[in-house]
């Protein structure tokens, strides 16, 4: 595993200040050795190395295609990956993606391990040296917590070398939680409860983290998931323990952010809700490739009706990776859709002309002229079969088209046109056409905590507790008093056209009585409204062992699912970089060889 130990000699990066906002920005320095890292510039370099290579996974598919492709909430779009969408034969070890994945982040354990390694060496603030080791021991943890949730036996690799060596054996799963948790006690330990900078990690990071963790351990239903990944009894209660330090304001003054649509809004990236992100820049020379998430949830809009409607930096570069399955919409939102404001606040449901032009052919078959500012494109998320008249909910000459998103999986060649996930627009790129995002990746945020502490009380059959916090994310993404709903309410869903205005808040509430009976899928649908999109779904079934259970009855796309998926194929160029290697059940996860 050479690649191992020579990625720290890359690049270094140090802290620079902007008037309102820090970032982590790029110095390179050429002809450097490991004899730097003995300095404290070295190692300020090594550890801010380390941060940005957080970014790799946003900067291209790697966290989209791993944590949300061939879930039961996401399916192949017209563009997407078939592979991990499909889990065709094709998923295997020589799948680039499983390469990539995998060498970024061995490539941010190196910096860590390096930072680490070399510290004690430094001769710099004592004060600073032990919030160094903490910052680099968090996201050590983080990169080893992705590995082993996706590859299972893992190589763990905790100190740096100079040498190279390709020996190394994948260690037992509960091994690396182990590993995993005494980093993370020793980052919370010393982490301070405000952050240095925006960007850096914090005690409240490390908490929440931790709580992710505690909770994969007491996620474990059966016999041999809870002997693997380790499992103990009190596993629940330390989740329970590190997420109620966040909620209950131990670790700083973090809350939701009243508006679900504000949370998501590039203008309010800083805002109460985020315990950690990962920094990007509008100074695109400081930005790597940059974020590129607001491609791929975006639908080829622009395909339409070209006289109308042409590609905008607003609406975005529609790359059409993966698009939501038909049980985003009626079964995920089903019960709830018109009382929960998520469901219209998570997607683009109307387009806008931005061109205007004469004689457009209407779906009545009428021809009417079209202004810059009408409806050009509209979806429908009525019901597959209802017959209600559409023409309630179309504005008078003009909205020229509408879908039903039910009606774009069949057939498969629909799989291009879909209501669009909003969260990760970028309309402040600069051209349209511009892949080099400047959002930040928003990777820990409060709405979650609040989940997590209420799933670790519900394991614990306390669903009176978990209820409670159940209640305060559902209550957020209620319609607020005097919010206007969508005309979907009234046309649709049902609604009265005198309650348009009024609060939903009691009807999003839930009791123990609400949530007692299938806990584990109850509380992975509430993760999925509150978090569609978020880069957590194929972590979050595998760890409650609903993976395969849940993708076959909710994703049509993916029927070649097997009870082998719950792991990924260990990389074919680790394997051919090891000397000596072991026989390949030894190397490689069951079933991919």
């Amino acid at each position: 595993m050479k690649h191992i130990y020579q990625w720290g000699l890359a690049g270094l990066l140090l802290l620079s200040a902007t008037s309102c906002k820090k970032y982590l920005n790029e110095e390179i320095i050429s002809d450097v050795s490991y004899q730097l890292y003995t300095t404290e510039k070295g190692i300020e370099g090594a550890l801010t190395a380390a941060y940005n290579t957080m970014r790799i996974g946003v900067m291209g598919e790697r966290a989209l295609t791993f944590s949300d492709a061939g879930t039961d909430l996401f399916a192949l779009g017209s563009d997407g990956n078939p592979a991990f969408n499909q889990y065709l034969a094709t998923l295997s070890s020589l799948e680039a993606k499983v390469s990539q994945y995998w060498d970024y982040h061995y490539k941010g354990i190196s910096e860590c391990n390096v930072a680490v390694t070399y510290l004690p060496k430094v001769d710099m603030n004592a004060a600073r040296k032990i919030q160094i080791e903490a910052e680099a021991k968090f996201l050590r943890a983080y990169y080893y917590f992705d590995l082993v949730q996706h590859y299972g036996k893992i190589p763990l690799v905790l100190e740096s070398t100079d040498k190279i060596v390709t020996s190394y054996k994948r260690a037992a799963v509960k091994d690396v939680y182990a590993a995993i948790i005494n980093d993370l006690q020793f980052a919370y330990a010393n982490l301070p409860i405000p952050a240095p900078a925006q960007g850096r990690a914090n005690k409240a990071a490390a908490a929440h983290l931790m709580a992710k963790v505690y909770l994969v351990k007491a996620s474990a239903t059966s016999s041999t998931q809870k002997e693997l990944r380790g499992s103990t009894a009190t596993d629940a209660d330390s989740v329970i323990h590190y997420a109620g330090k966040i909620v209950n304001k131990e670790l700083g003054n973090y809350s939701l952010v009243a508006d679900y649509a504000k949370l998501f809004d590039a203008a309010n990236q800083v805002n109460s809700e985020v315990i950690f992100a990962v920094q990007f820049t509008p100074t695109l020379l400081n930005n790597g490739s940059g974020n590129q998430m607001h491609l791929y949830h975006v639908p080829q809009y622009d395909g339409v009706n070209t006289k109308i409607l042409a590609r905008s930096t607003y609406y975005g570069r529609p790359y059409r990776r993966v698009r939501p399955t038909p049980y985003v919409y009626n079964g995920l939102f089903g019960a709830t859709r018109m009382y929960d404001s998520r469901f219209a606040k998570s997607f683009v449901w109307g387009y806008i002309a931005n061109k205007a032009a004469t004689g457009i052919t209407t779906t009545a078959g009428n021809k009417i002229d079209v202004k810059v500012g009408d409806t050009a494109l509209y979806f429908s998320p009525v019901m597959y079969g209802n017959t209600t008249d559409l023409n309630a909910a179309i504005q008078d000459n003009k909205r020229f088209a509408h879908y039903y998103p039910q009606n774009t999986y069949a057939p498969l060649s629909m799989n291009y046109i879909f209501p669009g996930l909003n969260k990760w627009l970028d309309g402040g790129r600069p051209t349209t056409n511009e892949v080099n995002g400047s959002r930040d990746w928003m990777v820990f945020r409060f709405g979650e905590t609040l989940l997590l502490l209420a799933e670790g009380y519900g394991l614990k059959g306390d669903f009176t507790n978990a209820a409670r916090y159940i209640t305060q994310v559902r209550e957020r993404a209620a319609y607020k008093e005097g919010e206007m709903k969508t005309t979907q309410y009234w046309t649709f869903e049902g609604g009265d056209y005198a309650d348009r205005t009024k609060s939903t808040v009691d009807q999003m509430k839930v009791t123990a009585a609400d949530i007692s009976g299938d806990f584990t899928n109850l509380i992975l649908e509430e993760r999925g409204r509150e978090m569609l999109g978020e880069l957590n779904r194929w972590e979050d079934l595998v760890r409650c062992e609903k993976l395969v259970e849940r993708v076959k009855l909710y994703n049509p796309d993916a029927s070649n699912i097997r009870e082998f998926h719950i792991l990924r194929p260990i990389p074919q160029t680790h394997i051919d970089r090891l000397d000596p290697a072991g026989p390949m059940s030894e190397e490689q996860n069951q079933n991919y060889y």
